[in-house]
């Protein structure tokens, strides 16, 4: 595992994967994204299926603009400039698709906030959440109440080839009958007197029985205190008054 410096703090919120195609036919993105104040993505996928990581699942990668809070970013390889040249990028390889496949199950069974399903859009919440592409935040693709995963205008990435392939993917995380879409629950805890508060879809209720929350944990919900570094921008986005 590589690590690469190019990060953004810790991440206290997970809710999708977005992939990307890199646009290149390099074995390794680590010679750039290791560079100082240079975008990073948390994971590589190279032609032959090896997949490098550049930054722990734990910290925010920079590599989807307004979406960088909660999301994991896979970057993968193209071969452009050998395999293609203009127009959209190929499906990815069969190497690569193994590849994704693993990978993307064991991100969401470490980070068991984010739904095996589809994301439909870039809104904050719901719809948002789960398998993504990074072209659903980007113009002209992006639902206008959508965050931009880039300020480009008209970048395809990962290419309709790829975005057709993402269901196969998909499929392959269902297998595990453990990862289910209800699971998306956030903990927020004010540290001063430990209540709790619930946050389901992008929506809040009260706790009032704050013991729980150890119980909670243990199960593996995301909690946060309203200390944490991050915690008012988190409210900002995902949580609405019940």
């Amino acid at each position: 595992m590589l690590i690469a410096q190019a990060n953004q703090g810790e991440a206290i919120l997970r809710n999708r994967v977005n992939f990307h195609t890199a646009v290149t036919d390099a074995s390794s993105l680590y010679p750039y994204f290791s560079q100082p104040d240079r975008p990073c993505s948390h994971f590589y996928v190279a032609e032959n299926g090896v997949v490098e990581q550049y930054i722990d699942t734990r910290w925010r990668s920079s590599a989807d603009y307004e979406g960088n809070d909660a999301t994991i970013s896979i970057e993968t390889w193209d071969g452009y400039g050998r395999v293609w040249t203009s127009g959209s990028p190929p499906p990815w390889n069969a190497a690569q698709v193994r590849s994704l496949k693993a990978l993307t199950l064991w991100i969401l069974r470490t980070h068991r906030s984010i739904p095996p399903r589809l994301a439909r859009d870039s809104i904050p919440g719901p719809s948002s959440f789960g398998l993504s592409w990074h072209r659903l935040g980007i113009d002209p693709w992006r639902h206008p109440q959508g965050m931009h995963y880039s300020t480009a205008y008209g970048k395809i990435c990962p290419g309709d080839a790829r975005v057709a392939q993402v269901p196969g993917i998909l499929a392959h995380v269902k297998t595990d009958t453990t990862l289910t879409e209800d699971n998306q629950m956030l903990i927020i805890r004010r540290a001063s007197d430990g209540a709790t508060f619930i946050v389901i879809g992008g929506r809040g209720a009260g706790v009032k029985n704050t013991a729980d929350l150890s119980a909670y944990r243990a199960a593996g919900v995301q909690t946060v205190n309203l200390s944490d570094p991050g915690y008012s921008e988190a409210q900002a986005r995902y949580l609405t008054t019940a």
